[in-house]
């Protein structure tokens, strides 16, 4: 602790994005005091290899366990919070679980407004916060209507935390990853790389190295952004790319 020069929070270190920005701003310098629900092993591990690492177990979709961890980041200064926790479960829509709805508010857009509002005056003037959504956010779902409406409220809340603690000098910004390869991702999830620009999935680094950047003077003059990912899938019309493919056929044939 006595060597590091800034602290960070950041929630749902234990795996994938978490982990990885956790391990991007501990060789940064940077102790971190990382949350995590389930993956106390892993958890562990992180905290064992990286060594300037402190964490704590809640279970998000309960209030009581998600205030009581804040409670004991309660006298901690910090330079940034990285609100990273999330969950993602389907959802049939002709027989809609409310249950499922509710647990995944709770963790992804509740929690991250929790830890922002309520450790608010723990960020130190000009420090930052990053929030990390999801390109889900930004269009409909068929079968996962909770996990996209809450990365689209995770969207719209940076822009208002944004605007209310702009006066300290303290930035707000999200990022929207598109199909990144976690143990989160699904078989029909790495088909993405058939349609993305740059011909591949990203890497949970990727992400760690934009949430390190977000939080640095680099960034000073960058808050309530939404700063999307996805090496360019979101630019793709699947119907167009599919034309034009269709159009060199013909003109080869001819």
């Amino acid at each position: 602790m006595k060597k590091a020069q800034k602290t960070a929070l950041v929630t749902g270190m234990s795996r994938g994005i978490g982990k990885a920005i956790c391990e991007k701003l501990v060789k940064e310098g940077y102790f971190v005091y990382g949350t995590y629900n389930t993956g106390e092993q892993e958890a562990k591990m992180v905290k064992e290899t990286l060594k300037t690492v402190e964490i704590f177990q809640a279970d998000f979709k309960d209030r009581k366990q998600t205030l009581a961890v804040i409670e004991k980041l309660g006298k901690i200064k910090f330079d940034a919070i990285i609100n990273n926790a999330g969950t993602f479960e389907g959802e049939l829509f002709d027989e809609f679980d409310f249950k499922i709805w509710d647990d995944i508010i709770a963790v992804n857009l509740t929690t991250p407004l929790l830890f922002s509002v309520k450790l608010q005056k723990n960020i130190k003037n000009g420090g930052s916060i990053v929030i990390i959504a999801s390109t889900d956010g930004l269009q409909g779902s068929f079968a996962s209507i909770s996990y996209s409406a809450s990365k689209a409220g995770l969207i719209n809340i940076t822009k208002s935390l944004a605007n209310n603690l702009g006066s300290r000098n303290i930035r707000v910004n999200a990022i929207a990853p598109g199909w990144i390869n976690t143990k989160m991702a699904t078989e029909s999830s790495y088909k993405a790389a058939q349609i993305t620009p740059l011909g591949r999935n990203g890497k949970p680094e990727e992400v760690a190295d934009l949430a390190h950047y977000l939080i640095t003077n680099s960034a000073s003059f960058i808050t309530g952004a939404t700063v999307i990912i996805d090496g360019g899938y979101t630019c793709v019309d699947t119907i167009m790319k599919m034309e034009a493919e269709e159009f060199k056929k013909t003109d080869n044939s001819n």
